[in-house]
């Protein structure tokens, strides 16, 4: 209770009056205070707070239901919906029983639609992949099994499966009590790409489908649709060779790639002296060895749009790719595959991006490779290659997968990128061309048709 002192004009003495004072709590854990200070104009406030309180009260009810008339009303439902409305309006006006009797005939088709929405979901959905990954241009299988698992028979309903931008919808016969029906399901994987698939939703409506509802069930399953990958053969040394490692200008005391002899000095390990080299010279002399590294294996796949002239050449340089990498993985070889990493064109001077793909398995890297996709705002390849040189110095042989539209000079530069000991392969994917190794200065120029060429010109190096 709160309390207001007034005093009045020409009077000495002090009044005190009691004022009413209002207080409403709201949802959050504030207080809002309300004082009305003329008790002759209070009821009235008091009136217009309360009819605006209503009013929103009656807006947000509103809106909630219309949310949800909306959500339950198909395309046929709103047809019915506005047949029935110019049907009674224009009939009573016109005075037109034709009119009348449609506008009933449309309200009574929507009364009978209503108790088919009622009550909880008579199903129970369960929604898995057979298999997480497939290979472009197979399908994926799928399978729903849908139960009924009440007292009560579940009608006829429809189950509706997303897949990436597309639906896969199929029918739902009438269930008995622990009935349940299995649905295979067949997803198109005609491209590669990571495809997120579900979740199953079922749809109940009536059998004019004026009404539905809608329950989802089971959570967004991926797909990677893995790039077409061929079988290259380990026999292709001539291109992958060094598989126990390759030799450097670096000498040293103990090692496997012999260099030389020389004089012994003081501190080098006896094992090491050269007896027939001393016997001739008659002074003890050591072998020299020059130091081996673990070879590694380098692929560079071009993301430049500009260097494809359609996307059938970068799905075949993905494919190439992949085929490398999956060989090698599985030779035991030390492989990174990299692609350019986006970067914004006013950066595109200043900031460079590499991106490292996942090489622990070939599932792995298939998996990275089925979400890689062409970009206008990527770094060049002749600043990747320089940059992979600047992140690594163990490549000992490199492959620069692009397509048709590179220029020679701007592969040429992407090559001299590296050191002069390394091996520089590019492949150039054209199906428009004949396959074919060309020499490009220090580089080997693999001109593919088609994927299988790539098998055919690799085995050809190795002999």
């Amino acid at each position: 209770m709160a309390t207001s002192t007034g005093r009045r004009r020409g009077d000495t003495s002090h009044r005190t009056r009691t004022e009413h004072t209002r207080t409403s709590h709201t949802r959050a854990t504030t207080r809002t205070h309300t004082q009305v200070a003329d008790e002759r104009h209070g009821r009235w406030v008091a009136l217009g707070l309360w009819a605006l309180a209503t009013s929103r009260a009656v807006s947000r009810r509103t809106a909630a239901a219309w949310s949800v008339v909306r959500s339950v009303t198909t395309p046929a439902g709103w047809a019915v919906i506005v047949w029935t409305v110019l049907g009674l309006v224009m009939g009573l006006a016109l005075g037109w029983a034709e009119l009348l009797i449609g506008a009933a005939v449309g309200l009574v088709l929507l009364v009978i639609a209503v108790p088919f929405l009622v009550g909880r979901e008579a199903y129970e959905v369960d929604f898995r992949l057979l298999h997480d990954a497939v290979v472009a241009g197979q399908d994926a299988a799928a399978e729903i099994v849908v139960r009924n698992p009440h007292a009560r028979v579940a009608l006829p309903g429809r189950v509706d499966v997303p897949v990436g931008e597309g639906l896969i919808d199929f029918h739902v016969p009438l269930l008995r009590r622990g009935q349940d029906h299995t649905e295979p399901i067949v997803i198109p994987a005609a491209r590669r790409g990571i495809v997120d698939v579900g979740p199953a939703t079922t749809v109940r409506s009536d059998p004019m489908r004026l009404l539905q509802r809608t329950f989802h069930w089971a959570d967004v399953q991926t797909l990677f649709i893995h790039p077409v990958t061929i079988a290259v053969p380990s026999t292709s040394q001539g291109f992958v060779r060094d598989l126990e490692g390759r030799s450097t200008r670096h000498l040293t005391n103990e090692d496997i790639s012999f260099h030389a002899v020389r004089e012994y000095a003081r501190g080098d390990a006896q094992r090491q002296i050269h007896w027939k080299s001393t016997a001739k010279t008659g002074t003890l002399m050591v072998r020299q060895f020059e130091e081996t590294r673990r070879s590694t294996l380098s692929i560079v796949l071009d993301l430049d749009e500009r260097s494809y002239a359609d996307e059938a050449e970068f799905e075949m340089a993905v494919s190439a790719a992949g085929s490398l990498g999956v060989r090698a993985i599985r030779d035991g070889r030390d492989v990174q595959v990299v692609v350019s990493g986006e970067v914004p064109e006013f950066a595109r001077t200043t900031v460079r991006s590499l991106e490292q793909l996942a090489v622990t398995t070939p599932r792995r890297l298939l998996d990275d490779l089925a979400g890689v996709e062409v970009s206008p705002s990527v770094v060049v390849m002749p600043t990747l290659t320089r940059m992979l040189v600047e992140v690594t110095s163990d490549t000992s042989l490199a492959f620069l997968v692009t397509g048709s539209q590179s220029a020679l000079a701007e592969i040429g530069s992407a090559a001299l990128a590296f050191p002069a000991d390394v091996a520089v392969a590019a492949v150039v994917c054209d199906p428009r061309s004949e396959p074919g190794v060309h020499a490009v200065g220090r580089t080997r120029l693999l001109s593919l048709g088609i994927l299988d060429d790539l098998r055919q010109l690799l085995a050809r190096g190795a002999t």
